[in-house]
């Protein structure tokens, strides 16, 4: 995924509050732990909640995708980035806090990487140490035959960017249509995302494998939800 838009992440998601969502995660940890120091973003992208995050933990961050990686990386080139699968990871290091946001944990798609994926995140976090994860959304929630368009309009870049959301099984699919205009001309791609749909009771029961103490607010920082709790 992001393999064609990752020069153009942040533009698309311009509408994203990090900076907001980023104070909220500080206030819930604070609360849970009061003493966290260290933080692991779990497929970081490209490291705009750690561009505020740094400013309460030493962070660091992780993903698959070296594209993103090296964006976040020319962004903050203090901050340690790690190239890796969010369900097959060993740093040799625990954090206060893990965290895994804007809903990045559906694209690993199955109900058994998820599981996978949780558990590695929970054998990165000290005990009494914290988790987040905003989820996508359920199987349920999904809203499926309907055409979304987005654009991009900034004084040296234009994209109109457009999709129909679909559904495969238990996955939320988006062939997503490019159109992006700059110095260097038009031009036309596709990227086709696919996240996987779960449940409460299912996340929830991921976390419980993992030694999780979980709780769940539907609302969250981006109105996803979010996934909290304290590693026994």
């Amino acid at each position: 995924m992001f393999t064609k838009t990752a020069k153009y992440y942040d533009a698309l998601y311009h509408f994203k509050n990090y900076k907001d969502a980023s104070e909220k995660i500080h206030e819930l940890v604070n609360v849970h732990n009061p003493n966290a120091a260290t933080l692991l973003d779990v497929a970081c992208g490209t490291g705009k909640h750690l561009e505020y995050l740094v400013k309460y933990y030493d962070v660091e961050g992780l993903d698959l995708n070296p594209e993103l990686l090296n964006v976040a990386q020319r962004r903050s080139p203090d901050i340690k980035f790690h190239e890796a699968d969010m369900t097959d990871f060993n740093l040799n290091t625990t954090y206060d806090v893990v965290t895994c946001l804007f809903s990045s944990i559906g694209y690993v798609q199955s109900l058994d990487k998820m599981n996978r994926a949780i558990k590695c995140m929970a054998k990165h976090i000290n005990p009494g140490g914290v988790i987040l994860v905003e989820p996508w959304v359920g199987p349920d929630q999904y809203w499926e035959g309907k055409f979304i368009a987005n654009y991009v309009d900034q004084p040296d870049l234009k994209i109109a960017w457009m999709y129909k959301n679909e559904r495969e099984k238990l996955t939320s699919v988006f062939d997503i249509q490019y159109m992006v205009g700059s110095s260097e001309g038009i031009i036309k791609f596709s990227e086709k995302h696919v996240m996987g749909l779960w449940t409460v009771t299912e996340y929830k029961q991921a976390f419980q494998d993992a030694g999780i103490n979980i709780n769940f607010d539907p609302k969250g920082p981006f109105g996803r939800g979010l996934y909290y709790g304290i590693k026994q």
